[in-house]
């Protein structure tokens, strides 16, 4: 008894865990008239030349919608059904002039559909975010957790900096630097995306060799925009 007790427990546990399990970047939910997919989730410091608040960075998210009815949508307000929040905290959209193809509203045709984008001014050191999504026809909710790809020039740069002068110092070891330099060679990466390819980390340590830090973290911004790091995609 007390054997199968324990078998139905664990799957009563497994099927309320599978019910409210959230969704995440990538995954499509609906009701019956609209579709909704959340494509990507950045977070940067600066959009053009528009650099956040002090303390603060924009979430960008970018999603799609789709309508599911068999006749023209009327115009729906999406900075209404998108509700974003951390830590018991809410933010509201904000509106960058700079930033392209920005999506607020709607009216779209029969099963036709429309991506863009969204932004928050959020706090920079809140990492994981919660976006629930209210459908206009059946007020029906679902929630994405998620937590943003870090696209900040600082964060980012203060991360290859760092790197670059660990490397430093083990070739400057006596009579076994070089060695050990070249034993745990590999790519400079940060939250799994390489910043820095492994056969260019020299190059980098030379054009940043005989400076001092402002001028260093300078190169490596530089460098890291010419690489296309640091932008939303």
């Amino acid at each position: 008894m007390k054997r199968i007790f324990l078998v139905i427990m664990v799957l009563i546990l497994v099927a309320t865990s599978g019910c409210t399990s959230a969704l995440t970047p990538g995954d499509r939910t609906s009701d019956d008239s609209h579709a909704f997919l959340l494509q990507s989730t950045q977070i940067i410091d600066k959009i053009d030349d528009l650099v956040a608040p002090e303390e603060k960075a924009f979430l960008v998210i970018k999603y799609e919608i789709e309508n599911l009815q068999n006749q023209d949508d009327s115009p729906r307000q999406w900075t209404k059904q998108l509700k974003l929040g951390a830590d018991d905290e809410y933010f509201d959209p904000t509106l960058i002039e700079a930033l392209d193809g920005q999506l607020w509203e709607t009216a779209l045709p029969k099963n036709e559909k429309q991506s863009g984008y969204m932004a928050f001014t959020v706090p920079e050191d809140i990492n994981d975010f919660k976006l629930t999504v209210t459908f206009p026809a059946s007020q029906s909710e679902e929630t994405y957790d998620f937590r943003p790809v870090d696209k900040r020039i600082s964060v980012n740069a203060d991360h290859v900096y760092t790197r670059l002068e660990q490397i430093a110092r083990t070739k400057r070891i006596a009579l076994i630097g070089g060695l050990l330099a070249s034993l745990s060679s590999a790519p400079i990466r940060y939250l799994g995306v390489i910043l820095v390819p492994e056969e260019e980390i020299d190059e980098l340590m030379a054009q940043t060799a005989d400076l001092d830090e402002d001028a260093k973290r300078a190169v490596i911004e530089d460098y890291l925009i010419e690489q296309g790091h640091c932008r939303l995609e």
